[in-house]
């Protein structure tokens, strides 16, 4: 990266101080524009301040928060994180009693899924309602939201829609975030929901300079309510949001760019290329012949030098049933991304058992990333730290059969609660399962990386497999009785979900069918190819 040179419009955006929208391609260095904006900007802000910057996951997160203090940069009083634990820790935690009232215990964040049964019966409104999660909506849900927080709880899949209440009712909140933060930047805003839209542009509204990072192209999340018409509405608002377009693909190999821009304009440019690395592969046989041959090809890779490392090839599938054919049958070291289950229930106890196993099993995760998990949640006072350090320490060298009690008991001790016998079954299971454990160990470097689409969102590898190109599965189709036309589910979510899943290859993407496919109930069906491979303007794009 020494010899980094940004190009004349990552200048251009870096250089502004408006609000923004920055529309960048996959590969595009969106990220290290961001950076470079964040690190430049606190440098001018007093040490009481800071900038918010929310992403997707977690883990973009910690990335971006390291990239930013590279090179010991003060982020001064900054925030990063997730938009659901900015809600939280930011929003409902710090403002919530004094308008929803106050909780009878710690109030803990849950899947509606999660909440005790009786307590269920108790709130008729959000049990009954199957519409959207919109802003709107707090109004008619108002007497169950203050049920659930009197009892502790704030669901989970409500953050959004409480956050905005609090914002727009308490001028306490209000002034606390013009005091604190100057700006806020929104990463994967095509993914963003009406809540976290609205959100946004009420941060604009308090005097915050907004910065909206995204690419409808790889907009792959309707079905949790995200949006791409959201990030196209501040587009079209010039006179408030300044449009920095961010185009050059640094990543991928200049066939691969072709290939993956012509799905969407049959007609558009190409970048000069003397080579195609985009391949189209079709085997005999079901999903399981598949997996045989994929095994063969990536020693033949490996042998012939085109990477030198097995978790630089990634395997991408559409379904998670596809993980389990791989499972049985590939042949080379892997490793499978699936749902990390404590990542699903996401409530402060399972986030801080995530912590504590990554501390016990990944040896450069430090005790400060468990504080900070636990600080997402409850304040902790400067005389309280020695206390949590030695706490958490209790993990370190615990074998496998005394991890789960000591993670427990860990817990119970941060949180000041008792762990539900439901969380206790959860660690256990992870405790005595190789298989699960591996989701809170480090990447080892002898493994090929096996994940589907929805997973491998930002993320990059020299070598993709992308599998599951087959007509009914991906695009997904769905039956409409009485009809014989076609029908998908989505066709432009399945559409970004094929670019994103092309776009994540740096050296040469292998599109993979097969002449047979095994579905749901394991029945062998004919393979017909996606009709992807159909679209116009592929054609001499691919071997």
């Amino acid at each position: 990266m020494a010899d980094f040179k940004f190009t004349p419009d990552q200048d251009a955006a870096i250089a502004s101080r408006a609000n923004m929208v920055i529309t960048a391609c996959p590969g595009s260095g969106k990220t290290t524009v961001v950076v470079e904006k964040i690190r430049n900007e606190v440098q001018s802000l007093p040490d009481y301040k800071g900038v918010i910057g929310i992403t997707f996951t977690v883990k973009a997160s910690k990335e971006l928060k390291q990239r930013c203090k590279k090179g010991a940069c003060d982020l001064k009083s900054s925030y990063f994180g997730t938009i659901d634990h900015f809600c939280l820790s930011e929003i409902i935690y710090p403002f919530g009693a004094r308008l929803i009232g106050h909780s009878s215990s710690a109030v803990e964040c849950k899947l509606f899924d999660e909440v005790p049964q009786n307590l269920k019966e108790q709130i008729p409104t959000i049990s009954g309602y199957t519409g959207d999660i919109k802003t709107g909506i707090y109004s008619t849900f108002e007497q169950d939201i203050k049920t659930l927080y009197k009892n502790g709880y704030v669901l989970l899949e409500l953050l959004g829609v409480m956050a905005n209440h609090i914002l727009n009712a308490s001028l306490a909140c209000q002034n606390y975030f013009r005091a604190k933060y100057s700006s806020l930047y929104v990463d994967e805003y095509q993914d963003s929901s009406e809540p976290q839209h609205m959100l946004f542009l009420k941060f604009i509204d308090l005097g915050l300079t907004g910065v909206a990072v995204g690419d409808t192209q790889q907009s792959i999340y309707a079905w949790r309510g995200s949006n791409p018409e959201y990030i196209t509405s501040l587009t079209a608002q010039p006179d408030v949001f300044e449009h920095h377009i961010i185009n050059i693909n640094h990543r991928c190999h200049p066939s691969i760019t072709n290939y993956s821009n012509r799905l969407f304009n049959p007609t558009c440019d190409l970048i000069s290329t003397d080579e195609i690395r985009v391949h189209r592969w079709s085997y005999q046989g079901t999903q399981l012949n598949v997996s045989e041959q994929v095994s063969d090809s990536i020693q033949r890779i490996i042998e012939k030098g085109i990477t030198d490392s097995y978790s630089k090839i990634g395997i991408l599938v559409r379904n998670n049933i596809s993980l389990e054919f791989l499972e049985q049958k590939l042949k080379v070291p892997f490793r499978i991304f699936d749902e990390d289950p404590l990542a699903v229930r996401n409530t402060r106890i399972t986030n801080l058992f995530a912590s504590l196993l990554r501390y016990r099993l990944i040896e450069d995760y430090r005790i400060n990333d468990v504080i900070e998990t636990v600080v997402r949640y409850i304040k902790v006072q400067e005389q309280q730290v020695v206390n949590l350090r030695r706490l958490i320490s209790d993990v370190i060298g615990k074998e496998y059969g005394e991890l789960e009690e000591s993670i427990i008991k860990i817990s119970e001790g941060i949180f000041d609660c008792v762990v539900s016998d439901s969380d206790k079954e959860l660690i256990h299971n992870i405790c005595v399962d190789s298989k699960l454990l591996k989701h809170y160990m480090p990447i080892n470097e002898n493994e090929v990386q096996v994940m589907t689409l929805h997973k491998s969102k930002g993320l990059e590898f020299d070598v993709v497999y992308h599998l599951d190109l087959y007509d009914w599965v991906h695009p997904k189709r769905r039956v409409v009785q009485g009809s014989w036309d076609v029908h998908y589910d989505n066709w432009e979510q399945e559409l970004n979900l094929h670019f994103v899943g092309i776009t994540r290859a740096r050296k040469h993407c292998i599109l993979v069918t097969s002449s047979n496919r095994l579905n749901y109930q394991h029945q062998v069906k004919n393979g017909n190819p996606s009709q992807f491979f159909d679209l116009p303007g592929l054609e001499g794009l691919y071997t």
